[in-house]
């Protein structure tokens, strides 16, 4: 069974918690560019990206997608 992200979500959690993109690159380590990368799946992030960002934003690595 094939699974793809089909949009993602970070943009949701970030609204939810009043947080702005810098914060969370900055919390993750990573550069607000490259977080844009993810935001717009110009670019996949792997799965150690993935888990920071799920932490920070206290969710679960699936729900930073909507999954097909």
């Amino acid at each position: 069974m094939e699974v793809n992200p089909i949009s993602c979500r970070i943009s949701e959690h970030l609204d939810r918690r009043r947080a702005s993109k810098q914060w969370l690159a900055d919390q993750v380590g990573i550069t607000k560019q490259q977080l844009n990368g993810y935001i717009t799946m110009r670019n996949m992030m792997g799965i150690v990206i993935a888990r920071k960002i799920a932490r920070v934003l206290g969710v679960v690595i699936d729900d930073l997608y909507v999954w097909k």
